[in-house]
């Protein structure tokens, strides 16, 4: 092992920061190229060069360590903004752990949020991630919330071509799937509130459509919200690397008027320790206007009909499996996920660090806010 250098980011790095990423995180399902590298950090807005902190053993000219910054948003909370910075992708080679390099890239990065007048540092891991305790509380961090995983299998014959063998199964899965939206149909069939409902499955388009609703209605229902605005739309909805980063958006109607949504896009992700490649719908968010569903058997079954959606539009996409990071504090949504037989794991947490002297993170009334570009690294 040669000298290691500590810089930022210098364009040509992305394939090698691609190849770290892999390598460090053998058993995510998300796989990194150069091109979604870019997409995911150099394309997004605001990005600079220290934001990606890079180690490099120079003697081997080989970049052995990152930990990306990204994003720098102002989030509300109880009606006040904060400026928040995202952390991601804490990589180090396995080659080299245990030298202090995640250490000294963690300090460069804090250095750097706090030159850019950052309130406090977010970032999401696994509730027995070793990183957690030996790295991010050292720094700081501190649990704020965790989150529920949910998945389901919207088309069980998609499952059955990824993974060799499950056709066997065929039925009991189609049965899981399916039922429970027959029966959930019936049951709001019959409930009078829903008569006037409507839904539209969008393919790649109304996108700003969709942000106006999801800024105006989502800040009823979440802390931490940060809005989207035209460039972030652009970004992570319609410059897109891939056709399957393309979004499929759905819209809930009342009357012609907008009162909920959802949106998830495709990703070919991978189980390397199983060599299992799968078809996955990551849903990015969902949102009922609470003015609208003004009790709680109208908020508990317009999720149940929202997620309904959600799931044919996955169909339509020959997704094998739809997944969904949910606040535990998000009850209604979570009993809707329960009684759509949704499996779910208990997985991350999402932690704080107080980036400046006397302020201390507030107490949330609402469920977190928690987009997917930092719990599971895809906008």
């Amino acid at each position: 092992m040669g000298k290691i250098i500590f810089r930022h980011y210098r364009a040509g790095d992305e394939k090698q920061l691609a190849n770290l990423f892999n390598l460090a995180f053998r058993r995510s399902v998300i796989k990194r190229t150069p091109s979604s590298w870019l997409w995911r950090y150099v394309n997004s807005p605001g990005f600079e060069p220290q934001m990606c902190q890079i180690a490099e053993d120079i003697d081997k000219k080989k970049i052995i360590g990152a930990i990306l910054v990204n994003l720098i948003e102002k989030i509300t909370i109880d009606q006040k903004e904060y400026l928040v910075a995202d952390i991601n992708d804490v990589s180090t080679h396995p080659d080299y752990i245990k030298r202090g390099i995640a250490t000294k890239l963690m300090e460069n990065s804090i250095r750097y949020m706090k030159e850019k007048g950052c309130d406090f540092s977010i970032l999401s891991t696994g509730l027995k991630n070793f990183a957690r305790s030996k790295l991010y509380q050292k720094f700081g961090y501190f649990d704020i919330e965790k989150e529920y995983i949910y998945f389901q299998i919207p088309d069980t014959f998609q499952l059955s071509r990824n993974i060799f063998g499950i056709t066997f199964f065929y039925p009991i899965f189609f049965v899981l799937s399916y039922l429970p939206r027959f029966l959930n149909r019936l049951r709001i069939k019959f409930k009078s509130f829903f008569k006037d409902f409507s839904y539209e499955i969008n393919q790649n388009s109304k996108h700003f459509e969709y942000m106006d609703a999801i800024n105006k209605i989502s800040p009823k229902i979440y802390d931490g919200y940060s809005n989207y605005n035209k460039a972030k739309v652009i970004w992570a909805r319609i410059k897109v690397p891939t056709e399957e980063q393309s979004p499929t958006y759905i819209i809930i109607k009342k009357d012609g008027k907008i009162v909920g949504g959802s949106v998830f896009t495709h990703q070919e992700s991978y189980a390397y320790r199983h060599k299992l490649k799968l078809c996955i719908g990551i849903i990015h968010e969902i949102f009922l206007d609470s003015d609208i569903f003004n009790n709680t058997n109208n908020l508990y079954f317009g999720y149940i009909y929202l997620i309904d959606k959600i799931i044919k539009a996955a169909t339509r996409r020959h997704l094998a499996v739809l997944v969904y990071e949910s606040s535990l504090k998000a009850g209604y949504l979570n009993r809707a996920f329960k009684g759509m037989q949704f499996l779910r794991i208990q997985n991350d947490v999402v932690m704080i660090k107080e980036l400046k002297t006397n302020l201390k993170f507030p107490k949330c009334k609402k469920p977190l806010y928690l987009p997917t570009y930092i719990s599971l690294g895809v906008p």
